[in-house]
């Protein structure tokens, strides 16, 4: 068991200093681990890949349980599509390992670096009414609890308190294993058009038609690429590494980045760059390609940033982007391109941000360029007002400006989760500072 004693999350957001950092392989370990911690009084903290830029996973004290090392298949139920994997197997691993059994994950977001116990933890989720959020797809999970004992939640054995735990932010204990439900593999058919603001909004009703689809709006330009996608089992088209590369890391994340950090002196160039953006990555006429589920959800996103993202009831969409759109003209800020706009459907799981309504996740974005922070903070609360303003609930592993008082207001089973926490938590082994501002 290798120990440290500094962590910094993948934005370099922040950085903990805990007491000791281990990096567990077996369950054996992780229940070690808690029995040492209950025998001298000690605090844990769990991380996955990090990618959070939300205090979620920050501690300064006890140990830090860093799962980098604990990603291995447990088991595979082929006949029913089962798979079961460590806590700390990256949603990566978990589709190709997918791919390479011809079956695939149901839905995926943007990027796949996660870990899968930190991804369902904080509701991650890709983009299509049609297609649940990544914990939609868990069938059960075994969490180690502050005891030293292992409790299973199963959806097919007690589903409320399934939906009441799954979501877990971290708060009930540390997340050993999770089986999820594939899906026969399939590929993707994404079609990507070109639009302006006022079309977008006139295409509010396409997430109820199509299967996959989202928004990228850059601001300041006037232009946003609408993604749509379906399933289907078309040959894949070839791939040219050398163009990928090109498009994705060359012109999509070096390119960018130094433009990025040219315009971190002159804000008003903002405008240009994401114009200058839009038109070498986003825009297109018409435009088709066939490729694998992996492939067709995910991009490589390598440079550093903060984000904020909530989620909205669907009917608001039209007057949160609105009021989004008039707060550039209004205050004049310049800010980075893209804003995603992503749907999903409603979610029984109580934690979820769309728990009980059919969902527009709306996301913000401020980069940091070699590490430059950029100060967006009127721009990220001016728009937090707005959310505010419609209900909105914050993604759980991203920038809130929220207290506990209103976030206890917009979740109806807030109570019933802090009771359970409570119940497997009583002396707040793994409870750090940002839940400790969400919970009494």
């Amino acid at each position: 068991m290798n120990t440290g004693t500094q962590w910094i999350n993948w934005s370099k957001s922040f950085t903990s200093k805990p007491d000791q950092i281990v990096y567990p392989s077996t369950e054996q370990e992780l229940v070690q681990l808690v029995n040492d911690a209950n025998n001298h009084n000690k605090k844990i903290k769990v991380v996955g890949s990090g990618h959070s830029c939300s205090l979620i996973a920050a501690t300064n004290s006890g140990y830090l349980i860093d799962l980098k090392n604990y990603n291995n298949v447990i088991h595979f139920d082929a006949a029913n599509k089962l798979l079961t994997v460590q806590g700390g197997t990256s949603l990566q691993k978990i589709a190709e390992f997918s791919l390479a059994n011809n079956l695939a994950l149901d839905n995926l977001g943007t990027i796949v670096e996660q870990s899968i116990s930190g991804a369902i933890s904080t509701g991650t989720h890709g983009s299509g009414l049609k297609h649940g959020a990544l914990d939609q797809a868990v069938v059960a999970f075994t969490v180690i609890t502050a005891n030293g004992h292992l409790k299973i939640f199963d959806r097919r054995i007690d589903l409320t308190e399934f939906n009441l735990a799954v979501v877990g932010l971290g708060a009930l204990g540390i997340i050993s294993s999770v089986t999820l439900q594939l899906v026969t593999n399939y590929q993707l058919k994404i079609n990507t058009t070109t639009l302006s603001f006022a079309e977008m909004i006139s295409k509010l009703d396409a997430p109820y038609n199509d299967e996959y689809m989202r928004f990228w709006w850059a601001p300041h330009t006037d232009k946003v690429q609408y993604w749509k996608a379906t399933k289907t089992q078309h040959n894949i088209q070839k791939k040219s590494a050398a163009t990928d590369w090109f498009n994705d890391i060359f012109k999509g994340n070096m390119l960018h980045e130094l433009g990025l950090w040219l315009t971190s002196f002159r804000h008003k160039s903002i405008p240009l760059l994401n114009k200058t953006m839009y038109k070498l990555l986003l825009e297109t006429e018409t435009k088709d390609k066939v490729v694998n589920f992996l492939d067709g959800f995910t991009l490589p996103i390598l440079v550093k940033q903060k984000v904020m993202e909530y989620g909205i009831p669907i009917e608001e969409t039209e007057a949160v982007l609105v009021k989004i759109n008039k707060l550039f003209s209004k205050n004049k800020y310049k800010v980075h391109m893209p804003i995603e706009v992503r749907f999903a459907p409603k979610d029984e799981s109580a934690l979820s941000m769309a728990h009980g309504t059919p969902t527009c996740y709306i996301g913000i974005i401020a980069y940091k360029p070699y590490g430059k922070v950029i100060n967006f903070g009127s721009y990220f609360e001016d728009v937090h007002h707005i959310f505010a303003a419609h209900q909105g609930r914050p993604h759980w592993a991203k920038v809130t400006f929220y207290s506990k008082e209103q976030l206890a207001g917009m979740y109806p089973k807030w109570n019933e989760f802090n009771k359970l926490k409570q119940q497997l938590d009583p002396k707040e082994m793994f409870t750090n500072d940002f839940l400790k501002r969400l919970f009494d």
